[in-house]
C-alpha cells in the first residue's frame, strides 16, 4: 500500500468538467512532487471497477450514495491502511456523510436548525456506515479533503488548489507563531483564552467591531489565522457582534490575493467550512475556498451551526485550539486534525450531544500530507525538511510515521473503550429540573424553545471499575434562539445540565458562532 491514497469519483468529475477530464493527468504533478518528498501516492477512482475492485469492493454506481462511498473507502483501508487518505472533490464528487444531529428537535424549528451534520468523520473511523455520531467517537485514520467548487463547470479552481499541494514547503515554527486573531467583540474573553493557550499571548487579537474588515496585507499575511466570529449559510462573510450589531468582520473578496502562501486557518464560525455552490448566492465562494484558492495549505472549520461559551473555552474553542497546537508542533495537516479529534473526545468527561456535534462538524480542507511547520528533531535543520524539491526531506518527514500511526490507532481504540456517550432518551425530565433550566434561562434572557433528554451509555472500561455511571445520570439540554431585526445570523442558545438521581450537578451555557 502506498503512503497516500487519493480517493475520488472520476465520473462525478467528468459530469462537472466534461468527458475529456482525466483525473490522472490533473494529479500527475502532485504524485510526482509527493515522490520527490518520499511519499508514494496512488489514485483510487471509487467508481472504476478496476481501481476499487483491486480492494475487493464493488464500484460506486451513484456518487451521492453515502453508504456505497463509505464502504469503498473502508475497503481501501482494509487492504493495508495508508498513512494519508485524501478525498478529492467537494460533496458533489465525494459526499460528506450525513450524520443525525442529536441537538435537532423536529417539534421546534426555532431550536438547532441542522437536521443532519455533513461530516468527513466517518471516513476517519473503522466503524461501518451509520448515521449515528456516537458510532464514530473513536477516529483512527488521517483524512483530509482537497475540494473543488461545488457546482463548477470549469476545473480551474481545482487546478489552483492542487498546484498549492504540489508546491508546498515546510517552514520553521517561527514563521507560524505570528498570528491573525479575529473575534466577535462579545467573545473577547473566550478568544483571548484560546490564543493564550495556542500561541502563548493574546496581544494580537482584533475584535469586530471596531476592527476590520479591510485588513492590511501585513496582518493577513501572517500564516496562522484563528477566527471566532459568526457565520451563516451560503454566505462569503464572517460577522462580528456588539449587542444587536453584526458588522462584517471578514469576507472572501478581501482574502483572495492577500494572504500568504502556506497559511493555515481555523474558524469556529457556523458554516465556516460549508462547501456551498456559489451559484446559490451572488457567485462568491465561501471563505474556506477563498483561503485555499489564495494559497492556504489548510482550513479547519465547521459545516453547520457550531457552539461555544462567551467567556470561557468549550466545544468549538477547544477543537480549534487542539488543531493549531498540533500544527505548531510539526504535525501534518491530517495528523493535526485526527489528534484534535482524539484530544477533544478524551477531554470530554461525558461525550454529550453538543460534543458529538462538535466532533462531527469540523472538517479539514487541504492535503492531509502537508507539513506546514517543519518538525524540530535533533540533528536536522529546518532546511532539511523543506519540501520544495531542492532538498530531500523524505527520510526526515517519514521517520517514525508508522509508529505514529500505530499509536494513533491504539489511542482511538482506547477512546472506544473509555468514552461514556449520551444517547437520546424520550423520557421527559422531571418537572423540577425543567423548572430549574427555565429559571436559569430567564436570568440569561434566553427564550427556551425545546428540552431534550439524553441517557448515558457507560464506557465499557468504566463498567469494570469502582466508578461506573449511575443509572440515574442524564443530560438535559434546553435550547432556544433569537434573531435581532435585520441581523445576518440567528443566534442559538444551549443550556446543558448534567443530572444524577434527578438532581442537577451543573449547568453550562453555549451559544452559536
Amino acid at each position: 500500500m502506498p503512503d497516500k491514497v487519493i480517493v475520488t469519483n472520476e465520473g462525478a468529475l467528468r459530469a462537472k468538467y466534461g468527458e475529456d477530464f482525466d483525473v490522472h493527468v490533473i494529479l500527475a504533478p502532485l504524485r510526482q512532487a509527493d515522490a520527490t518528498r518520499g511519499v508514494q501516492t496512488t489514485v483510487v477512482r471509487i467508481d472504476d471497477a478496476g481501481d476499487i475492485g483491486a480492494f475487493n469492493s464493488p464500484p460506486v454506481t451513484d456518487p451521492s450514495d453515502q453508504q456505497q462511498v463509505k464502504g469503498a473507502i473502508d475497503a481501501v483501508f482494509a487492504a493495508d491502511p495508508p498513512d494519508y487518505l485524501m478525498l478529492l472533490g467537494a460533496g458533489d464528487v465525494v459526499p460528506h456523510q450525513d450524520l443525525d444531529n442529536p441537538l435537532y428537535h423536529p417539534d421546534d424549528p426555532q431550536s438547532d436548525p441542522d437536521q443532519v451534520v455533513p461530516s468527513d468523520l466517518p471516513y476517519a473511523c473503522e466503524s461501518p456506515y451509520s448515521r449515528a455520531i456516537p458510532d464514530f467517537a473513536a477516529p483512527t485514520r488521517v483524512v483530509g479533503r482537497l475540494p473543488d467548487v461545488t457546482g463548477a463547470t470549469e476545473p480551474g479552481a481545482l487546478q489552483t488548489i492542487i498546484a498549492t499541494a504540489v508546491a508546498w514547503q515546510s517552514r520553521g515554527r517561527s514563521d507560524y507563531e505570528p498570528y491573525f486573531g479575529l473575534t466577535a467583540e462579545v467573545w473577547n474573553t473566550s478568544t483571548e483564552l484560546s490564543l493564550r493557550n495556542t500561541f502563548g499571548s493574546s496581544t494580537e487579537l482584533h475584535p469586530s467591531p471596531d476592527d476590520g474588515p479591510a485588513w492590511d496585507d501585513a496582518l493577513l499575511g501572517r500564516r496562522s489565522h484563528f477566527i471566532n466570529c459568526h457565520g451563516a449559510q451560503v454566505d462569503p462573510h464572517f460577522y462580528g457582534q456588539r449587542g444587536p450589531d453584526y458588522p462584517i468582520a471578514h469576507e472572501s473578496d478581501l482574502v483572495q490575493g492577500h494572504i500568504s502562501e502556506g497559511t493555515v486557518a481555523t474558524a469556529e464560525c457556523c458554516y465556516g467550512a460549508e462547501l456551498y455552490d456559489p451559484g446559490l448566492g451572488d457567485g462568491t465562494p465561501g471563505l474556506c475556498l477563498a483561503y485555499l484558492l489564495s494559497g492556504a495549505y489548510g482550513f479547519f472549520g465547521s459545516t453547520t451551526v457550531a457552539y461555544g461559551p462567551a467567556d470561557s473555552n468549550d466545544s468549538a474553542d477547544l477543537i480549534c485550539q487542539y488543531f493549531l497546537q498540533r500544527i505548531l508542533a510539526g504535525a501534518s495537516l491530517g495528523r493535526a486534525a485526527l489528534e484534535a479529534q482524539q484530544d477533544y473526545v478524551r477531554a470530554a468527561p461525558l461525550f454529550g450531544p453538543q460534543d458529538q456535534k462538535t466532533l462531527a462538524q469540523f472538517v479539514l480542507l487541504g492535503d492531509p500530507s502537508v507539513h506546514p511547520v517543519a518538525p524540530a528533531r535533533p540533528g536536522h535543520s529546518v532546511a532539511a525538511f523543506r519540501s520544495d524539491g531542492k532538498a530531500s526531506p523524505s527520510a526526515a518527514l517519514g521517520t517514525g510515521r508508522t509508529d505514529r500511526r500505530r499509536a494513533l490507532a491504539a489511542k482511538g481504540l482506547a477512546l472506544r473503550e473509555s468514552t461514556s456517550v449520551a444517547l437520546a432518551d424520550d423520557t421527559p425530565p422531571p418537572a423540577h429540573i425543567a423548572k430549574t433550566l427555565t429559571e436559569v434561562a430567564g436570568t440569561l434572557d434566553i427564550d427556551i424553545r425545546a428540552i431534550h433528554t439524553f441517557a448515558v451509555r457507560e464506557a465499557p472500561a468504566l463498567a469494570k471499575t469502582r466508578f461506573p455511571v449511575t443509572d440515574g445520570q442524564r443530560i438535559v439540554v434546553a435550547s432556544g434562539s433569537e434573531r435581532h431585526s435585520d441581523a445576518p445570523v440567528t443566534e442559538y442558545h444551549l443550556l446543558i445540565a448534567v443530572t444524577d438521581r434527578d438532581e442537577v450537578s451543573f449547568v453550562k451555557q453555549l451559544r452559536s458562532k
